[in-house]
């Protein structure tokens, strides 16, 4: 290990030099690239050559790290150039290119979309070594998201197409990838056995920015593990490797941890120094992660020097920008220094504000199913990489065995060539035995795996049964506790009435009392039919507040199952009635205009009144729910607007009303309708599907519209939308109708 002085010398001198060199060696690779582009252009139709649009993106790529935007905006050149002669390949690069340049910007949403597309394209062609780059692209992306379960995901694809190929440039990378996925979640051991291997492997193939990289992320792990020396010497490798690759994303992240590993070290001013360079080369490349993590540590070397107003200005720029992109990670370390910085100043609300929020962020990472998925993924890969080995083995048994096979044969042939014919019937009945063995132990071998994925089928099977049966336990008591303000509401309005009529009541008995000790008959008689039509109004009352428990309980309860005529018109006015008390009592800020069209002649129909009851509470909460946050806009004039609306074989209406009324026949169509912000088309696709939510963290569980669509498909119906970007949304549930 190097002593502190060289080590501070090394580095010094190195930041010295470093960025001249640098320049020096992209600006000659970029002028290099140029040359042969400008030399194309000089022929005819040079842009439908394949070769010129392979150069162009490869151009592109170069500038991914240096100037992101020039990345994508020769990467659309490109792909317009593929789009109009069909060239498969040039358009996957373009696109590949796209997604790797919206990264370096933090756009991390456009980036998936155009790495998705990519991915396609290569499926479409084949191209493992296309699908194995653009994997790895979107694992990176995912990890910055937060969303390690699917980085973990993408990673291993990719590391399992690389190690197919033989490519150990790739399964260095993909090793260190997953080694960071490690390391985010605080498992430093694994993450820097990871790092390691990726080391090594790098080394043996010469894959300096490989190298590169496995040193940098080494360094990290020995700063969190406080081997302050140790890192600083890794990351000084990492630095002058640095020199020859330009790579400015690895200079920005290697200048973050000198700044770290200084300010741990008490070292302030340096440490000061380092995060400013950091911040310096995020901007230059458009990097909004390191502009944040340049910013968090500028708030802590001011936070230590007790300047708490460059502190918060810091620390709050670096959450900020982590918010804009959604990274996770950031977001918890930034609360995490804001909670301390509040705490210093003794503003005991805010610092117990962003201590919450630095736990709700801690614990979306190492939250117990994306440990389970990560441990998961892990064994998967595993698994199916002894399968490989095996069946290379089994392999390489038949072919020795073959090839002693074939000695023997040509050995006898050649000892008994008189005994030709004999030989001859002897092989045939050799060989019909043989292929009946093996074909018989293959047919063994397919049985047991029979078996075998049947018992793993029917094990999945009930774990599933198991798991939906809980969802939907939820996603009840979810909506009962929806129902629950409304319900007090309701309640309490004729138990003010029996309380209120009681008191009354008792003080006419106290009245009649003194008539009677008068033998006032007539005013005793008066009395008396006062208090009767108090105990009638009692009794009507304490009936509606019964009514009201009944219909919680059977709410809450799991039901027998069965259809019974129910009065559709009666339930959907209640369940209006009980979702807006609901949202009224979390938020008495906020007021609704409610409309019903109730169509009279419908009468009762067949129908498991619980179930349907939950699609309608469900519909109509979200109608609340969008048209709040349409209000919080502040938008003039606007008022907020839910209609509940039922119709009997609809002769009109919306086209989706008369066209499902016409298929099935016969029908009752109940519609909720809103005046919100509607849906985007984008995702309108998947508004049904299990576990998708637009609502924030906590506040949605995405299971509502999923089992809402699966209990009008079990009554026979359909559940729709139209929707209309900026205006508002309608649900239609169509039922048939059976009295």
């Amino acid at each position: 290990m190097m002593p502190k002085k060289t080590i501070r010398l090394m580095i010094l001198l190195c930041n010295c030099i470093c960025c001249s060199q640098l320049l020096q060696a992209q600006q000659t690779e970029m002028d290099s690239l140029s040359i042969v582009l400008e030399k194309f252009r000089t022929s005819a139709n040079y842009e439908t050559d394949t070769n010129f649009i392979n150069t162009l993106n490869l151009f592109a790529f170069k500038y991914n790290q240096i100037k992101p935007d020039t990345t994508i905006l020769l990467s659309r050149q490109s792909l317009d150039l593929s789009n109009k002669i069909d060239y498969l390949k040039g358009k996957a690069d373009a696109l590949k290119n796209m997604g790797l340049g919206y990264n370096v910007k933090g756009e991390y949403n456009q980036s998936l979309t155009f790495l998705a597309e990519a991915l396609s394209l290569w499926k479409k062609a084949g191209n493992l070594k296309g699908m194995g780059i653009v994997y790895y692209a979107t694992g990176i992306i995912f990890s910055n998201l937060g969303n390690y379960p699917e980085a973990l995901e993408n990673y291993f694809q990719a590391l399992k197409i690389r190690e197919e190929l033989g490519d150990k440039h790739g399964i260095s990378s993909s090793i260190n990838a997953i080694g960071a996925i490690y390391f985010v979640q605080g498992k430093f051991n694994d993450a820097l056995t990871h790092y390691l291997k990726s080391l090594k492997l790098s080394r043996e193939v010469n894959n300096q920015t490989g190298v590169e990289s496995a040193y940098a992320n080494i360094g990290e792990v020995y700063f969190r593990q406080a081997k302050y020396e140790a890192a600083q010497e890794s990351l000084f490798k990492a630095l002058k490797l640095n020199e020859k690759s330009g790579n400015r994303e690895n200079r920005a992240f290697i200048s973050l941890m000198l700044g770290s590993i200084k300010f741990k070290q008490g070292n302030y001013s340096e440490a000061m120094e380092y995060y400013h360079k950091t911040k310096a080369l995020a901007i230059e490349i458009g990097s909004k992660e390191y502009t944040s993590r340049s910013n968090l540590g500028l708030g802590e070397v001011s936070l230590a020097l007790k300047d708490y107003d460059k502190s918060l200005k810091h620390t709050q720029d670096g959450v900020s920008i982590a918010r804009q992109i959604g990274y996770i990670e950031l977001l918890r370390d930034g609360n995490e220094i804001l909670t301390r910085i509040y705490e210093t100043k003794g503003m005991a609300t805010q610092a117990l504000f962003h201590h919450k929020q630095f736990k709700l962020y801690a614990d979306s990472i190492n939250n117990q199913q994306t440990e389970q998925r990560t441990q998961n993924l892990a064994a998967d890969y595993e698994y199916n990489k002894k399968e490989i080995v095996l069946k290379a083995e089994q392999e390489k048994k038949e072919i020795e065995f073959q090839k002693k096979t074939n000695q023997q044969r040509w050995i006898i042939f050649s000892a008994f060539a008189a005994l030709f014919s004999a030989l001859v019937v002897a092989l045939l009945i050799y060989r019909s035995r043989q292929k009946e063995k093996k074909s018989n132990l293959l047919l063994h071998r397919k049985n047991e795996e029979i078996d075998k994925q049947k018992n793993i089928a029917e094990k999945s099977l009930a774990e599933l049964k198991t798991t939906q049966a809980l969802l939907i336990q939820s996603e009840k008591m979810a909506s009962l506790g929806e129902l629950t303000a409304g319900i007090a509401h309701e309640i309490q309005n004729p138990l003010n009435f029996v309380n209120n009529f009681s008191e009354v009541s008792n003080e006419l008995i106290s009245e009649m009392v003194e008539e009677v000790d008068k033998g006032n008959t007539a005013e005793i008689k008066l009395i008396a039919k006062d208090v009767q039509q108090n105990l009638e109004k009692i009794l009507h009352h304490g009936k509606r507040a019964d009514a009201i428990v009944k219909g919680m309980l059977q709410h809450s309860s799991s039901g027998s199952g069965k259809k019974e005529p129910t009065d559709i018109n009666k339930l959907a006015d209640e369940y209006l009635r009980l979702a807006y008390h609901g949202l009224r009592a979390k938020d008495k800020s906020f007021n609704a205009t409610m409309k019903t069209e109730f169509d009279e002649g419908i009468g009762n129909i067949n129908i498991i009144p619980q179930d349907i009851g939950r699609v309608i509470l469900n519909l109509i909460t979200n109608a609340f729910y969008v048209t709040n946050e349409k209000q919080k806009q502040g938008l003039e004039s606007y008022e907020p607007t839910v209609t509940v609306k039922t119709l009997k074989n609809p002769p009109s209406g919306s086209q989706a009303e008369r066209r499902e009324g016409t298929q099935f026949g016969g029908a009752v169509v109940i519609s909720v309708t809103d005046n919100g912000n509607g849906i985007p088309q984008k995702i309108l696709d998947k508004i049904f599907q299990p576990f998708f939510t637009t609502k924030p963290t906590g506040q949605g569980t995405g299971l509502g519209l999923s089992l809402s669509y699966d209990i009008v498909k079990a009554h026979g119906g359909e559940l729709k939308v139209e929707t209309k970007e900026g205006e508002g949304s309608k649900f239609i549930i169509v039922l048939p109708f059976i009295q």
